[in-house]
């Protein structure tokens, strides 16, 4: 007889608040709604939700303090991309109007959705594994491991996503589809630790996490301003 598992609602995952982590920044460049260049810049929560969003033309960026003031707010975040290097490149092309140290701790922290979904992938894994060893020593006839949903391909991920945001400009569209690939990540995580956690010999591997431990310890190193970290 297959061992039961528990129910979804006994199995609550915090949605938004991870303690000691502040979240993401999201960079695009791109046209705007006028075709005129621009940075869009989205603050991120560490699950993916977006707590602010602005997009500012270049031509405008030495001319006033706005994104100064849009940047320091992004002061113990990641940044997030595809790769590593399009959101140091342009936080780079904007580096002149910004401190020092602000550029310094940005271009310390980074983070990219491939490396974040091989973080799940690599987790699945341990969990089916797992789930053989109990199977050799149980009576009990144990089922695989069923995930609520798969892990998406990094590269069909960004390519549904991009055409999927409806924005009022293509820089925001990028901005967008970014941060929904963050969202959907996150989801998938806590999918694969509602499933994990309902088999209670699975339990001893610790309580559901919002998100993967390396995932969130390179968030955390940036909220504490501390040395720069990576995936």
């Amino acid at each position: 007889m297959a061992e039961p598992e528990e129910s979804e609602s006994e199995l609550a995952i915090p949605i938004d608040y991870v303690p000691g982590a502040r979240g993401h920044a999201v960079l695009a460049v791109g046209p705007d709604a006028d075709g005129a260049e621009a940075v869009a810049v989205w603050r991120l929560s560490p699950t993916g939700r977006a707590g602010g969003a602005w997009v500012v033309r270049l031509d405008d960026v030495a001319k006033e303090d706005q994104l100064l003031h849009i940047m320091w707010m992004l002061q113990g975040r990641c940044l997030v991309g595809w790769d590593p290097e399009t959101p140091v490149a342009i936080l780079e092309s904007v580096a002149h109007v910004l401190p020092p140290e602000l550029v310094s701790t940005l271009r310390g922290h980074v983070l990219t959705v491939p490396e974040l979904l091989t973080e799940i992938i690599d987790h699945r894994s341990a969990y089916a594994e797992a789930v053989d060893r109990q199977r050799a020593l149980s009576k009990s006839k144990l089922a695989p491991l069923a995930w609520p949903s798969e892990v998406p391909d990094h590269e069909d991920l960004a390519i549904r996503l991009a055409v999927q945001p409806r924005a009022a400009s293509p820089v925001a569209g990028t901005a967008l589809a970014l941060t929904a690939a963050v969202t959907r990540t996150a989801q998938v995580w806590q999918d694969t630790e509602q499933a994990r956690y309902r088999r209670k010999y699975l339990r001893a591997l610790g309580e559901p996490q919002p998100l993967p431990p390396r995932w969130l310890a390179v968030l955390r190193a940036a909220a504490d301003k501390s040395a720069p970290a990576t995936i």
